[in-house]
């Protein structure tokens, strides 16, 4: 089965999204770098990098860890504002 390229930008457009919520959600707990949140919480520090720029895919297991990170964040809170494509 084919992967248009109509999908495959939809798809870096949400990873970015997503990367850009963890970079925020990051700085509001006091980090100013990946390296020092990840080393903390137990994370791949260059894994999570690629997370927050929006270069690596995650799994729901791994995003669910990491929003558990955050003080008082929910997968509904971190996924409010950002559009998820019908059709990924």
């Amino acid at each position: 089965m084919a992967v248009s390229n109509e999908n495959i930008s939809q798809k870096e457009v949400l990873l970015k999204a997503i990367g850009e919520r963890l970079k925020q959600l990051r700085k509001l707990e006091g980090y100013s770098n990946h390296e020092d949140f990840a080393f903390d919480k137990g994370i791949n520090r260059s894994q999570y990098g690629k997370y927050e720029n929006g270069k690596s895919d995650l799994q729901i297991s791994t995003l669910v860890k990491i929003i558990n990170c955050f003080s008082n964040m929910t997968l509904e809170s971190f996924f409010k504002g950002i559009d998820i494509p019908d059709d990924l």
